[in-house]
């Protein structure tokens, strides 16, 4: 457990030079959240993505240092790498999905001058609940990518499958919709009180699957 946490730790201190940045791109979008009211509601959903985003750029730096071969001469189990790895990711993203909470709350109060009531702070906190398992949901497969084809060619490749991923999961839906002759407003309101759950559950069950392939294609990597 305590290599877990070793390895852990060396990701976080690994981006502290994303630090400017990331104070940067939330004093940009907070002033903007300010000035126009549909920043201010995009703003829960932008921390979430952001956070994950830097997180999963972790590759990129331990790809750039050798990290993971000079982590192998230590007796290092891969597993633990791979669990800390992940275990980093979601840390991460979970404190950009808190801090998108907080600041949305604050904005809210200094706009209005008033302590948030009850359904801004349930629509809010549903839109960064939903958020923050969007991004886990393309984490779920981002991991595995970058563990079988490196940072470089993960990054490209992600991105296709993305896009691949998203024209499929509409297709699916639409051919659904079709078929059980569904319109798309009784299908959001049939939705509306288990979307989240269903989410949750959905991407609870795909990260264990997900740690158990990148688990196994790192075993087998060459470093």
């Amino acid at each position: 457990m305590n290599t877990v946490k070793g390895l852990i730790v060396k990701d976080f201190q690994t981006l502290k030079s994303y630090k400017s940045t990331v104070i940067a791109m939330i004093v940009i979008f907070m002033g903007s959240a300010f000035l126009n009211d549909e920043m201010s509601s995009f703003f829960p959903i932008f921390m979430p993505l952001c956070f994950g985003m830097i997180a999963i750029s972790s590759f990129s730096y331990d790809s750039l240092a050798k990290t993971d071969r000079y982590l192998l001469t230590f007796p290092v189990n891969r597993k633990d790498m791979v669990k800390a790895r992940y275990i980093y990711i979601l840390l991460f993203t979970l404190f950009g999905s808190l801090l998108g909470l907080v600041f949305s709350i604050l904005i809210q109060c200094i706009k209005t001058g008033n302590i948030i009531d009850k359904e801004i702070l349930s629509n809010t906190l549903a839109i960064i609940i939903g958020s923050l398992l969007a991004i886990m949901f393309l984490q779920v497969f981002q991991i595995p990518i970058m563990y079988r084809f490196g940072a470089e060619k993960g990054r490209i490749i992600q991105m296709i499958m993305i896009v691949v991923l998203m024209l499929g999961i509409s297709l699916i839906i639409t051919t659904l919709m079709k078929f059980f002759n569904i319109s798309l407003d009784i299908l959001f309101i049939m939705l509306k009180d288990y979307l989240i759950a269903i989410l949750g559950i959905s991407v609870i069950i795909l990260y264990i699957l997900s740690f158990a392939i990148s688990c196994r294609i790192y075993e087998k990597k060459e470093i």
